[in-house]
């Protein structure tokens, strides 16, 4: 118990300290440290609940609560699925304070910058670990406010404020349905505790509709932060902050926690095939339309945010036919390699200065390091064997195949896993055809910007390095059985292996064919403008929900100050007469008070002597 919450404590006690630093070595030297000592406490609570150790946990203090609900405490739980996320997030966190030392080094808000990511550290490592929901909830939210802060660190940019704020709003709107869901199976199993929860849904104490209704709210909340369809469009535009914000929030933090609250309630979504086919359907919609936009993108950043978003999809996809260990395979080496090719896009952004591909070209022999380490980083998203890519790619589409031939009898009805299959295996073409345009368009060809390139400084480089060496061999050590308690060996499919090597070949062929005249994109015709204009969704969002929002709340605004108070204005007003009528009998002169009085007096008395 003491180890998980040092995971929680140490990130955020680094965060406070950071504040209180008085120089930028002294920043550096908390962020890192705090990262570092972090990493290892990670290592020390996660290594020993790999394989068939069984879960540890405990609550802190006593609960508290009141007399009509269930308590809530402090309640922290690991086991080998939250040991795998605690690794990622831990790891790269530690990679991205020492790549921003460099990247940031003469930013002056760096102080709040490396606070910011601390408490962020410690904001997903509460998710990771708590036991109880409300504890998951407050490191949900808390993730949330550390990624607006993040996203709007340039803050005098109108496009970092606008996707700050864009990413906060769609998030928030999400986070609704987590917080329902809560309520609800607290109410219903007498706990806030998720072990008590899935207990529950495994004794079948909870009635269909309650599954299935939490199940879509808590759905709703994972579409949100892992930036699935209808609520995609917002990671996209999260790009103008710090490119090792990206490699940390947008590939293997933040996004990823949806991913990983799915796969922790997976006998809540598998007990219901409503939920089911809704989160099926979703990956299907989600990663097609990703993989579409990423081909027609001018700016590296955002082809590999729609390429996150679309990779997300993937292990969605993977979790609807109940395969958990496929999603987390691919979540981790998804952890590595797009971490790997977001710092390479800063290291790119810092030498040409600019992530447009219209400046960049040329870049592999100015920067050697880079241009090695992102053609690991873009192979492995590609599924080249034996990349970490291939293997877990290999895990999700075999996952679904196995589950279709299988006659339905798994959690997925039988036509949803087809349609994954066929899905997957045509997203891993458009995968192919992005990633290798845009290696070409940053090393290949002649140099198209002004700037002269160079190679980036050692503090950038060797986390590139570090990350290429599981971007290349994670996927064996994913797949093999056992590394997920429970889990049982994930075979290679021969046939998947053979069918994405010749579709990566094919179309590597075929884009570089296309391209040598220039931009493989240009060959789209009239349909690039479209998947450029991402199919006009978020013009339909501001016509049909943010247009009408601000027009209602302009009719409230409006009503509140006409009508509502128009009364208050109106006693204010009628009072201020009244003082003024009054006003009128305060000469400020004695005599004229003395004479007043003695008039009244004989005015009561005449009147008194008439009456009587």
């Amino acid at each position: 118990m003491i180890g998980l919450t040092l995971v929680i404590v140490l990130p955020a006690l680094a965060a406070l300290v950071g504040l209180a630093a008085i120089d930028g070595i002294e920043i550096a030297l908390v962020s890192v440290g705090g990262a570092a000592i972090t990493f290892v406490a990670t290592l020390i609570v996660a290594v020993p609940r790999f394989g068939t150790a069984g879960p540890v946990g405990g609550s802190w203090g006593h609960a508290w609560g009141t007399l009509n609900a269930p308590d809530v405490s402090f309640a922290l739980r690991a086991d080998s699925l939250s040991a795998a996320l605690l690794l990622l997030a831990a790891s790269v966190a530690l990679l991205v304070q020492i790549y921003s030392v460099a990247y940031l080094a003469d930013d002056p808000r760096y102080r709040a910058y490396a606070s910011i990511v601390s408490l962020f550290s410690a904001s997903m490592a509460a998710v990771v670990v708590a036991d109880d929901m409300f504890v998951l909830l407050i490191g949900w939210e808390m993730m949330g406010v550390c990624s607006y802060l993040l996203i709007a660190h340039y803050w005098e940019r109108s496009d970092a404020r606008d996707g700050a704020a864009k990413a906060f709003l769609m998030t928030r709107t999400a986070d609704v349905g987590l917080l329902i869901a809560i309520i609800v199976l607290g109410q219903a199993v007498g706990s806030y505790r998720i072990s008590d929860v899935l207990d529950a849904v495994a004794a079948g104490d909870l009635s269909g509709s309650t599954i299935t209704v939490t199940a879509l709210l808590i759905l709703l909340a994972a579409i949100g932060k892992s930036a699935q369809f209808p609520l995609h469009t917002w990671l996209p535009d999260a790009m103008p902050g710090p490119a090792p914000i990206s490699a940390l929030i947008h590939s293997a933090t933040m996004v990823a926690a949806g991913v990983y609250l799915v796969a922790r309630m997976e006998p809540l979504f598998l007990a219901s095939e409503t939920a089911t086919i809704v989160l099926g359907l979703t990956a299907v919609i989600t990663m097609l339309i990703a993989a579409a936009f990423a081909l027609a993108q001018d700016d590296l950043k955002r082809v590999l945010a729609w390429s996150t978003v679309s990779q997300l999809a993937y292990m969605f996809a993977a979790l609807s036919v109940g395969s958990v260990v496929a999603a987390i395979g691919h979540l981790l080496a998804h952890g590595a390699f797009k971490a790997l090719l977001f710092l390479a896009a800063g290291s790119v952004a810092h030498a040409v200065g600019s992530t447009a591909f219209a400046d960049m070209g040329g870049l592999r022999r100015p920067m050697t390091w880079t241009f090695a380490t992102a053609t690991i980083g873009f192979a492995a998203l590609s599924g080249l064997v034996p990349l970490s890519g291939f293997f877990t790619k290999d895990a999700v589409v075999g996952a679904a195949y196995d589950a279709a031939s299988g006659g339905g009898e798994g959690p997925a009805p039988s036509w949803l896993a087809w349609l994954i299959v066929v899905a997957t295996l045509f997203t891993a073409v458009l995968t192919v055809a992005y990633a290798t345009r845009a290696w070409r368009l940053v090393f290949s060809g002649e140099r198209r910007g002004s700037e002269t390139a160079h190679e980036v400084p050692a503090l950038m480089r060797w986390p590139m390095v570090v990350l290429a060496v599981p971007t290349a061999l994670m996927g064996l050590a994913v797949v093999r059985p056992g590394w997920l308690a429970g889990s049982e060996a994930e075979p290679v499919h021969s046939w998947v292996a053979v069918t994405s090597t010749a579709i990566l070949a094919g179309v590597v062929a075929m884009t570089w064919l296309l391209g040598r005249a220039g931009d493989p994109a240009t060959r789209l015709g009239p349909i690039r403008p479209v998947l450029a204009r991402e199919f006009g969704v978020d013009a339909a969002y501001n016509r049909f929900i943010v247009a009408p929002t601000l027009a209602a709340s302009g009719l409230v605004l409006a009503t509140d100050r006409d009508v509502v108070d128009a009364y208050a204005r109106g006693a204010s007003s009628g009072a201020i007469d009244a003082s003024r009528l009054l006003r009128l009998a305060q000469s400020r002169n004695v005599q004229t008070y003395v004479t007043v009085a003695v008039l009244g007096i004989a005015l009561a008395a005449v009147v008194a002597g008439v009456t009587a």
